[in-house]
């Protein structure tokens, strides 16, 4: 219950759901090339965060991952007892420039090769939250609440489970 508790706390808490931009008409051909139809479905297309997370996590003796949505409709968490809880969410209306640092402070990284943010304790104690970019207005972000340990530890957590999630992104423009 204590990491499910302090999974929504962190991610109510370092997040914003400001949703910028403004809207504009789809496509009305009936030739709609695939980079079209991908686009209709946002930056990300068919990827599922839970997809992306689930093998990850279970290789790491976390319980199977539910879907979640504090952060955007295509989001997951899988929690590990006397652990905590890894959280990962596929954002295609903002991007890392927009997330919000809750109680921590953005530092400016590289994960696999993409601009990324880290925020250590972005919910509070033993949290950290990496947002990796996914073009300028689409990212990855990737959780950690640690039931006990530290937000460096928590970090340390963070970036590996982005960087094997980042190898599997789409390339933004």
């Amino acid at each position: 219950m204590l990491p499910t508790i302090l999974a929504i706390a962190f991610m109510t808490s370092g997040c914003s759901h400001d949703r910028p931009g403004s809207p504009s008409p789809l496509a009305t051909s009936s030739a709609l090339s695939t980079s079209q139809t991908a686009n209709s479905k946002g930056i990300f297309g068919d990827l599922r965060a839970c997809g992306l997370l689930e093998p990850v996590t279970t290789a790491k003796g976390f319980a199977k991952p539910t879907e979640e949505d504090y952060e955007s409709d295509n989001g997951c968490q899988a929690q590990k007892s006397e652990y905590g809880v890894i959280s990962a969410y596929l954002v295609d209306e903002a991007g890392i420039d927009e997330l919000s640092v809750g109680r921590g402070a953005k530092v400016s990284t590289q994960v696999a090769g993409r601009d990324a943010v880290e925020i250590p304790g972005s919910g509070g104690s033993y949290t950290c939250m990496v947002g990796v970019a996914v073009g300028p207005q689409a990212r990855l972000t990737v959780g950690t609440t640690l039931v006990k340990g530290s937000n460096e530890e928590a970090c340390v957590s963070s970036r590996e489970v982005a960087e094997q999630l980042a190898s599997k992104l789409p390339q933004g423009s």
